[in-house]
């Protein structure tokens, strides 16, 4: 980290967001750790000044506050997973998936929201990369994935995020100007270069994730090379809700991550289970729209052909494992 002039230790929040308004796009907010200090060894961040929020003991809590979990973004995800309540198991079950424990004991459920996007011709050494063009990920105004591209098609492969998208979950996000509350869904660009709107001198603080209704079931499931020690090859967030009086679908949540540069909701599958009474067919049918409905590219060495065929198998069996939970509750 020689490049580093300066290394910034803040004893609150205020004067986080206090020293990120004064160095602006010099600075990087150091939290975990699991992936910053990767890329800045890497060369692929080169920050002039490093602000280390880990300390801020204020953003380490879960609290249940009404219907709602309240987590501080600093929050571990090994402390998650002991500390979740079970109305937030589909939740858990996407923890279960993150890095191993090591990783789990360092990473924060807010730096994972906060994941960079990845990319093959990006995510390379500065000696590799200068021998290439410069992509929009690097200043320049082309994108190495898909020629001739209108913007960065880097993949966005956080864990949390399709669960938490699919649950409903809010984060709230604080600068000197005050602070606003932004639904997950809208939360991400879908632009690789910028995975999120946040600004580079906001923190995001809080998220926010409601209970489920009665008679709901939530699944994760995840495709990767070696399990959970590596991001996510396509991972299928699933939340079903049955109404109580007639066992119809009231309510179904799909997102997709690892398919496109933010998590995808494929809302043309959820209709086909919506107001009907679910079916191992309709299931079959919803499953086959996923697959149509997402526009995979071949990224990270995953063939596109491969990625829209596993959407097809790990939505099915998440429908059939979430709708099981439902029936249950």
């Amino acid at each position: 980290m020689a490049h580093v002039r300066k290394l910034y230790q803040p004893g609150c929040v205020e004067e986080a967001v206090d020293l990120l308004w004064e160095l602006r796009q010099e600075a990087t907010l150091l939290a975990g750790g699991t992936d910053v200090a990767l890329d800045m060894k890497r060369g692929r961040m080169t920050p002039s000044f490093l602000v280390n929020v880990r300390n801020l003991k204020e953003l380490s809590y879960l609290r249940v506050e009404g219907d709602l979990v309240e987590i501080g973004a600093l929050t571990t995800l090994r402390r998650l997973l002991s500390d979740l309540p079970p109305e937030a198991a589909s939740l858990r079950a996407a923890l279960e998936h993150v890095g191993n424990a090591q990783i789990r004991n360092m990473a924060t459920v807010g730096g994972n929201l906060c994941l960079d996007s990845r990319c093959w011709y990006y995510n390379q050494s500065h000696f590799w990369r200068r021998s290439r063009p410069s992509c929009y990920k690097r200043g320049g105004d082309l994108c190495h994935v898909v020629k001739g591209g209108d913007r960065c098609y880097a993949l966005y492969q956080a864990d949390t995020a399709s669960v938490l998208m699919a649950l409903g979950a809010r984060v709230k996000v604080v600068s000197s100007e005050g602070e606003r509350v932004i639904a997950l869904k809208d939360f991400f660009t879908g632009d690789g270069k910028s995975v999120s709107v946040l600004q580079p001198h906001e923190i995001l603080t809080e998220i926010q994730v409601p209970f489920l209704p009665s008679h709901s079931g939530g699944v994760y499931l995840k495709d990767s090379a070696r399990d959970v020690i590596d991001f996510p090859i396509l991972g299928v967030a699933v939340v079903l809700t049955l109404e109580s009086d007639n066992g119809l679908c009231g309510e179904a949540k799909i997102v997709l991550g690892a398919v496109s540069s933010a998590p995808v909701e494929v809302g043309e599958a959820e209709q086909v289970l919506k107001e009907k009474k679910i079916t191992e067919g309709l299931i079959e049918e919803a499953a086959k729209v996923a697959s149509k409905e997402v526009r995979p590219f071949t990224q990270m060495g995953i063939p596109a052909s491969y990625k829209r065929r596993m959407v097809q198998v790990f939505t099915k069996q998440a429908l059939g494992e979430a709708w099981r939970l439902a029936q249950r509750v």
